[in-house]
């Protein structure tokens, strides 16, 4: 007796693959951008003249959320001066080399003081100390670690479904 059998190698739909990573990608850096901003500004920067939170505002529009502020401490609403002082941070996405990451940067005097300081009452170089809080703040450790974590639960697309 003779048997005959064919294979059909299989193929996978490339262009099909990529535009679901694509959107994969998309999706998993905005949420690790919200995990980022819960683990900093929620859960660590203050509220006191707006500044230090809305130096994350750009990176949390680019993820397609916001930051809440609580009260204002400060008579003076400092918002505008922490936006000013967060150019480049943000989503940035680069399908074609397949880089997708996000950047927090900040020039915001007092908020880089406070991250690696403690503050205490007093004349300059403590000039942020009438408002003293749990310093130093700590947050990009905190945020770097809540980013790793959330990452690792992370799985790619099974490429099995794009196979024809």
């Amino acid at each position: 007796m003779k048997t005959t059998t064919k294979f059909k190698p299989l193929k996978l739909d490339e262009k099909a693959y990529k535009r679901a990573l694509r959107a994969f990608f998309k999706q998993k850096i905005k949420e690790a951008v919200r995990v980022y901003l819960s683990a900093t500004v929620l859960a660590i920067i203050p509220t006191w003249s707006g500044a230090s939170r809305a130096t994350f505002e750009k990176l949390a529009h680019d993820a397609g959320t916001s930051i809440p502020y609580g009260p204002q401490r400060s008579i003076k609403d400092k918002k505008p001066l922490g936006r000013n002082t967060s150019a480049g941070s943000g989503i940035h996405m680069n399908p074609a080399t397949g880089k997708w990451s996000f950047s927090y940067k900040t020039q915001l005097r007092y908020l880089e003081y406070n991250e690696y300081n403690r503050a205490t009452k007093g004349f300059p170089p403590q000039p942020f100390s009438d408002k003293v809080r749990f310093t130093p703040y700590g947050f990009q450790a905190s945020g770097a670690a809540a980013v790793t974590s959330f990452m690792k639960k992370v799985k790619l697309p099974d490429p099995t479904k794009f196979m024809a």
